[in-house]
């Protein structure tokens, strides 16, 4: 009897927090929970851009991404230069942010963008996350900033 009653409380806070995901959005496999399931990851370890981390990463990355990622750590700049990529292009800051929100995505076809806003101490900004869809799974194919070149144009222009 006692483990019933335990049991139903614990039975229904799952369920409506399950609801909630979906009425927001949250479809299980979405393009949004993907990257959601990303920067959740991101964010619970070390955010820096080494080639470590892009490995530990390797199940959200496209198969091509990883392959530049991979490309550009294999050859680094001379020691007296700056690297082509400073900071995290994943989060596009060098002061890494505190928290993120993932917003509603847009598909066409195999190919989709995720907005998501990062806040930290003193900015708040967007990326745009584009994603393709791989067999049953979205994964990263890129990650445009602001203004700026993406993740890949970076990579590319740095492996040339």
């Amino acid at each position: 009897m006692k483990t019933r009653s335990v049991l139903a409380p614990v039975i229904f806070a799952v369920m409506a927090a399950a609801s909630l995901r979906l009425a927001a959005g949250w479809l299980p496999g979405s393009p949004r929970a993907a990257v959601h399931d990303f920067y959740t990851y991101h964010f619970a370890h070390d955010m820096a851009f080494t080639a470590e981390g892009v490995e530990q990463r390797a199940a959200w990355l496209a198969p091509d991404l990883l392959a530049l990622c991979r490309i550009y750590f294999a050859h680094p700049p001379p020691p007296d230069e700056a690297p082509m990529i400073d900071g995290d292009p994943f989060t596009d800051s060098q002061e890494y942010p505190t928290s993120f929100e993932v917003h509603r995505e847009r598909t066409v076809g195999p190919f989709a963008r995720v907005s998501v806003t990062f806040v930290g101490p003193s900015f708040r900004r967007i990326v745009e996350v584009r994603l393709t869809r791989t067999g049953s799974s979205w994964l990263i194919t890129d990650v445009a900033r602001q203004g700026e070149l993406s993740l890949r144009d970076l990579l590319e222009m740095a492996v040339r």
